[in-house]
């Protein structure tokens, strides 16, 4: 005991550890008084001292007098006002500073011992920067919030130009221009190559009007503006509504014929870009003073329905026209029809289902996808794509003018402003599993060609030979599994293995599909299409994107919480997860009947 009172007689009372151990951290014991006094020094006189600006910016002041460690402590800048501390300066320097900086008779001059504390003003808002300080700016600190990128300053006039009508500006011109070099139809007409021409002609110079009137003027004619939009792209929608109703007159005489000559018209990939177009270009834009009414958005649903209805009359006489084809043209031709004929008619009844029924997820994801559609068809001339071919309602089922006026109805500000669209982060997962499901139903149908195409073959009439279709049978079906175990995966395992095992899965769609490609172009010569891998290598690329790009759901600390962007995605249809339901059920132990222990 008299050993251990000796050895701590150095230390104080209050240390946690008694005794001299060399491997004693300093933060494993209370500090003493004189070290405590040592710390708190600085803090105490930075809280009487009032916080100054130095003397002037060009008068230098010694330092050398004062504690580096001091001088370290207390030179922090306060954490609420951003304030600089005051240094301590003697008072001859204080004093000359004050008649340095101040004229003697001038207000509020003092001496060097009454000199009140001023505050160091923070820096302008546009010299802030919130790079690390964990914080936002203000609106009130935007001043300079105009500029836009790298210091681009747009006209006050283009700031009523939306990022919405402009894409649509844009895309309705490359549409028109593309009608005006594709294909537009097989039949070789002049009259109906040269109306066509013309009314492309006149849409353009329309849309180049608009927008000359709208921001040339300092006071633009608006209803003059919506007039010219809506009159100079009348004549395009008119000629290719004009073109698809021609050929499905003249194709009513010829249904059951065997077309040794070709069809009648045969509408190339020009008319449906037309037709898109015209449609998206027609009308009025937000910026032109144009606000959907209730009228519009009705218009714009009952053209939706008006699409559905001709696509069904349209459904009808491809099944009469395979029917006669039996007698005249051969089982085999009749044979890869309904192939054709499925696949576009699970198409097109994804797309007009999720419009008409407002099903939120299915309808930005099918957008997407005709979209996808649309973009790919603007390079027709290069790729011969298999789906923009030229079609006719004398030899197939004729879908793509139906297909691109959906997406056009779809995407104008009067039909968008009748869906509830909001964007959540968890919402990328949705999408995922549609662009599964979407990958099983068309492939599903692939299947269903393929074996079709691989009887066909036997008679020599369908490209490629009967190995090579069963190969792709069983390559499409293969997609169909890989999309079932990516989507069950997606709805039921734990949230980084359903994450793995999706990216996993998108990329064996992109490398199968590459492959299969690669082949079938080989061996066919025929473009990507859904038969031919195209479309499980676009879903894989998509898929792959939207599972690794987006930023997940973050915890309350900022951290990237998967398992919780997992959970908010599985329980969205069920609502917000009540705090009630994570009690546990105590019914039966409350309702038990308990004995005194000391009874």
């Amino acid at each position: 005991m008299d050993s251990d009172r000796r050895r701590d007689e150095n230390q104080d009372a209050d240390w946690i550890f008694a005794t001299d151990d060399p491997q004693t951290l300093p933060t494993e014991r209370l500090p003493d008084r004189a070290e405590f006094d040592r710390y708190a020094a600085p803090l105490l006189a930075r809280r009487r001292a009032e916080a100054v600006l130095p003397p002037s910016e060009q008068m230098t002041t010694d330092l050398s007098d004062l504690d580096g460690e001091a001088l370290r402590a207390g030179s922090e800048p306060e954490a609420r006002t951003g304030a600089i501390p005051m240094i301590e300066l003697d008072e001859d320097a204080a004093d000359g500073a004050d008649s340095s900086t101040r004229s003697p008779g001038s207000p509020g001059t003092t001496s060097g011992s009454e000199m009140p504390g001023t505050t160091s003003p923070l820096r302008a808002p546009r010299d802030l920067t919130y790079a690390r300080s964990g914080s936002t700016p203000n609106a009130e600190d935007s001043e300079d919030s105009g500029r836009g990128v790298d210091g681009l300053v747009l006209p006050d006039r283009f700031k009523e130009l939306g990022v919405f009508d402009a894409l649509r500006d844009v895309l309705a011109l490359v549409c028109m221009v593309t009608a005006l070099t594709t294909t537009f139809t097989v039949a070789h007409s002049t009259l109906v190559d040269g109306v066509g021409k013309i009314a492309i002609g006149v849409g353009l110079v329309a849309l180049v009007a608009v927008h000359l009137l709208r921001w040339i003027p300092k006071a633009p004619p608006l209803t003059a503006i919506r007039a010219v939009r809506v009159i100079g792209l009348l004549p395009a929608l008119l000629v290719a509504v004009g073109t698809v109703l021609s050929d499905l007159v003249l194709s009513l005489p010829v249904l059951f014929a065997s077309l040794p000559d070709g069809p009648p018209v045969g509408l190339g990939i020009g008319v449906p870009l037309l037709l898109l177009g015209a449609i998206i270009g027609i009308e009025p834009r937000a910026h032109e003073g144009y606000l959907p009414q209730a009228r519009a958005r009705r218009v714009a649903r009952i053209g939706l329905v008006g699409v559905g209805i001709g696509a069904g009359v349209a459904l009808l006489l491809a099944l009469v026209m395979i029917v006669g084809r039996m007698f005249t043209t051969g089982w085999a031709y009749s044979l890869l029809t309904i192939g054709d004929t499925v696949i576009s008619v699970l198409l097109l009844g994804i797309v007009l289902a999720s419009a008409l029924l407002r099903e939120r997820s299915w309808y930005v994801f099918s957008t997407a996808a005709v979209s996808g559609l649309a973009l790919a068809a603007l390079a027709d001339n290069t790729l011969q794509l298999q789906f923009a071919a030229p079609l006719s309602f004398a030899s197939d089922f004729v879908y793509l003018p139906f297909l691109f006026a959906a997406l056009g109805l779809m995407i104008s500000r009067s039909f968008v402003r009748t869906m509830p669209i909001s964007f959540r982060r968890t919402d990328w997962l949705v999408f995922t599993v549609r662009a599964f499901e979407f990958s099983v139903v068309l492939h599903a149908a692939a299947v269903l060609w393929h074996l079709l195409a691989a009887l066909v073959a036997s008679t020599g009439l369908a490209p490629g030979g009967t190995v090579l279709h069963l190969i792709d049978a069983a390559v499409c079906l293969c997609f169909v599994a890989v999309s079932l175990f990516a989507r069950t995966s997606l709805l039921s395992r734990p949230a980084t293995t359903a994450r793995a095992n999706g990216v996993i899965s998108g990329l064996i769609l992109v490398v199968v599909g590459f492959l299969d490609v690669i082949v079938n172009s080989l061996a066919t010569g025929a473009g990507a299409g859904l038969a031919t891998g195209g479309t499980a290598l676009a879903i894989g690329i998509a898929v792959a994107l939207m599972l690794t790009v987006p930023a997940p759901v973050r915890d309350e600390f900022g951290a990237p919480d998967i398992a919780r962007m997992f959970a908010d995605f599985r329980s969205r249809d069920s609502g917000s997860v009540s705090l009630l339901n994570q009690v546990p059920d105590v019914t039966e132990e409350t309702a038990r009947k308990k004995v005194f222990p000391g009874r």
